[in-house]
């Protein structure tokens, strides 16, 4: 579990007739990702494409956004997709050809509900004096008028040369501004351009309206929820149509179509046969092959345990592990024979936050919130250790929704203790910089570089071992100055002693035996982070005793939720930053090659088309 499993090389064969059945199962397995190996060939996997996704994609620009969201093209199975391609094509078609008319009247109404939406904003913002029905008689063969709307809503009729004989009115909304001008009618198209140029766009006014202003409301109200109506029956119709033409299945297939031709580079090709290569998370392949057999499919599979060029790894964890792999993911993955520092992550994350946010009533409710919430967020997961560790120093400290007296402490009060919480934090910031240093050796055994380990570092171990131990037995100090000796002794540069090397090794000495102790110090702020944790409880107590009754309750309850908030989110930064630049900087190198499965195919669907 400390090592992550390496992929397994596989070469499968099956027929041109069936390569599409076996792509879509590897890809259901879950268990393959591809990596091409090409054959020579003149010929293209799937022919006669290009043709098909041209005309599809004019139909595409025209209807998606009419076409439907909800589609499972991942349980599609297409098993000879070029003869699929004609029958799918017409049966776009044929739906465009029955849909149209429904199409070209949503279109309409929809147009129609937002200018009514546009009038009923323009109906509130303007004075009961002016009714907007009288418009119409405005308009001769001298006079027209013309109402616009215009984002800015510091727009001033100073901004426009309008000419002395128009007249504009504004109206000021939320949004924007209302423009009304009457004008000379040869001067009108001139206004609705300058209009134009400052993005205001024209706001028709329906003739339905009553002469009197009171009845505008009314009216378009009306006018909305008759349209909206129209509308709602049309796209049930639209709907019926979808479902008799079978729509979402040739959206499906063309979705599918798309996929194969997506992952088509990875693929060896021949007259007969289809070359699919790659890497697989089943070191046998059995997932793989029971995944095609099942299916029904012909193949010949290959598998190669011995081919070790960069493989593809897997950070094999189970359960609450699973959760804990954010922190290495955030540097990437370990290659072959490095450590996966997920299941050491797992305890130490845990604890340095429980540390710091010691509490048995809110580490309770961090418990809780992850017990509800990882099911929707898997990575909330780490709430629920957290939590629990955050109950065990609670109670190491007697401290219960920050109340220090509500249980006896089984070990201490922080604030009354604050030396032995600093130096408990260093220890434990030993502790791990040890565990971090003895890491780093065993991926030098699984190398077989633990010669190269003990030149190159093992002097600078040395070093900051004694000084630790110099603490408490102060003759030990004398081994940082072995340490530098073996350091300089056994400095090398293309396999033999040279001055340069020494001076070399002198200076990687004093700088990394530096950044350990400073590293080292850094983990006071885990007693740090738990003292300020202590004083901000005491003084929302304090605070809440001042009003005694039930104001002590809801004062109690707001500094409660601030300090889970606020102090839960800045010790979870620290924890993150305690775990990725003082314990996996020393040995976590993060060289390795991600396994990226084979996606099913999704639906053929395009953001914001789909409303």
């Amino acid at each position: 579990m400390l090592r992550p499993r390496p992929t397994t090389w596989f070469e499968l064969l099956v027929g041109r007739g069936q390569y599409a059945l076996a792509m879509q199962k590897l890809a259901a397995s879950g268990a393959a990702q591809l990596e091409g190996r090409p054959l020579d060939s003149r010929e293209p996997i799937l022919p006669k494409l290009d043709g098909f996704f041209a005309e599809f994609h004019e139909l595409e620009a025209q209807y998606a956004p009419f076409w439907p969201e909800n589609r499972g093209s991942a349980g599609l199975v297409l098993e000879n997709p070029l003869s699929a391609l004609d029958e799918t094509i017409a049966g776009l078609r044929a739906w465009a050809r029955e849909a149209e008319p429904l199409i070209a009247q949503q279109r309409h109404c929809s147009a129609r509900l937002a200018d009514l939406s546009m009038v009923a904003r323009l109906v509130a913002a303007m004075p009961d004096t002016r009714p907007l029905a009288e418009m119409a008689f405005t308009d001769s063969d001298l006079l027209a008028h013309a109402i616009f709307f215009v984002s800015d809503p510091a727009f001033s009729t100073a901004e426009i040369d309008t000419g002395p004989e128009a007249l504009l009115e504004l109206y000021p909304e939320a949004e924007g501004m209302f423009v009304i001008a009457i004008a000379p009618r040869e001067d009108m198209p001139g206004i609705a351009t300058r209009m134009g140029d400052f993005g205001a766009t024209p706001v028709p006014v329906p003739q339905c309206l009553d002469i009197h202003h009171g009845e505008h409301a009314r009216d378009v109200a009306n006018n909305i929820a008759h349209t909206r109506a129209v509308c709602n029956e049309r796209a049930a119709k639209l709907e019926r149509i979808n479902v008799e033409m079978g729509l979402a299945n040739l959206l499906d297939r063309v979705a599918v179509l798309e996929w194969l031709t997506e992952t088509s580079g990875e693929i060896g090709v021949s007259r007969h046969l289809m070359w699919i290569t790659g890497w697989t998370s089943s070191p046998d392949g059995a997932s793989i092959r029971e995944a095609l057999m099942v299916a029904g499919v012909d193949f010949a599979l290959s598998i190669d345990p011995q081919k070790k060029a960069d493989p593809p790894m897997v950070l094999d964890n189970p359960g609450i592990f699973k959760a804990f792999e954010f922190f290495p993911r955030m540097l990437g993955v370990p290659a072959d024979k490095d450590v996966d520092p997920t299941p050491l992550t797992t305890f130490i994350a845990p604890l340095l936050f429980g540390f710091m946010f010691g509490d048995v009533g809110q580490g309770l409710v961090l418990l809780v919130l992850g017990l509800w919430l990882s099911p929707r967020l898997p990575l909330l997961r780490m709430l629920v250790p957290g939590g629990i560790m955050a109950i065990v120093f609670g109670l190491m400290f007697g401290s219960v929704f920050s109340i220090e007296n509500a249980i006896p402490a089984l070990w201490l009060h922080p604030l009354h203790e604050p030396i032995t919480m600093l130096a408990t934090a260093l220890g434990l910031g030993v502790v791990l910089i040890a565990l971090a240093i003895a890491m780093d050796v065993t991926q030098a055994i699984w190398h077989r570089r633990l010669d190269h380990w003990l030149r190159d570092f093992g002097g600078i171990a040395l070093a900051y071992y004694s000084l630790l131990a110099a603490f408490f037995v102060p003759d030990l100090a004398w081994g940082a100055l072995v340490g530098l000796g073996l350091t300089v002794v056994l400095a090398e540069d293309d396999g033999r002693w040279t001055a340069g090397a020494a001076l070399k090794g002198l200076a990687e000495y004093v700088e990394t035996l530096m950044r350990l102790l400073v590293s080292t110090v850094s983990f006071s702020r885990v007693g740090a982070f738990a003292l300020a944790h202590a004083g901000l409880s005491a003084a929302i107590v304090g605070v809440a005793e001042t009003f005694g009754g039930f104001g002590f309750l809801l004062t109690l309850l707001i500094g409660n939720a601030i300090i889970i908030g606020l102090e839960g989110l800045v010790t979870s930064i620290q924890t993150t930053r305690l775990i990725l630049f003082e314990f996996f900087i020393r040995f976590y190198r993060a060289e390795g090659r991600e396994f990226r499965p084979l996606m099913a195919p999704r639906p053929h669907y395009k953001e914001g088309l789909n409303a």
